[in-house]
């Protein structure tokens, strides 16, 4: 029973590395740093900073998904719809 239970932990182990680690790992460094965009609503240039760590797991498994973590145009609190992420080419 105990050799089932660790052949059942490793296949866990394995299935979890390749479909989470793997991808956060070889797609995290595209969305790390920030990018300079122009904001549609104001035509503005901002700086603007992504969750990295969605976009690189979504990207996996299709499209990222971009999700916006900070504006430079934006004050805390301030809500955006984020129409600006809709034409970043990864």
């Amino acid at each position: 029973m105990t050799t089932l239970l660790i052949v059942l932990a490793s296949i866990l182990s394995v299935f979890a590395l390749y479909s989470v680690l793997a991808p956060l790992a070889l797609n995290i460094g595209r969305f790390r740093g920030g990018f300079r965009l122009n904001c549609p609503n104001g035509g503005r240039s901002a700086d603007v900073k992504l969750h990295a760590g969605r976009a690189a797991l979504s990207t996996a498994y299709g499209d990222p998904q971009l999700r916006m973590r900070r504006c430079s145009l934006q004050r805390p609190g301030e809500w955006c719809d984020e129409a600006c992420l809709k034409g970043v080419a990864l």
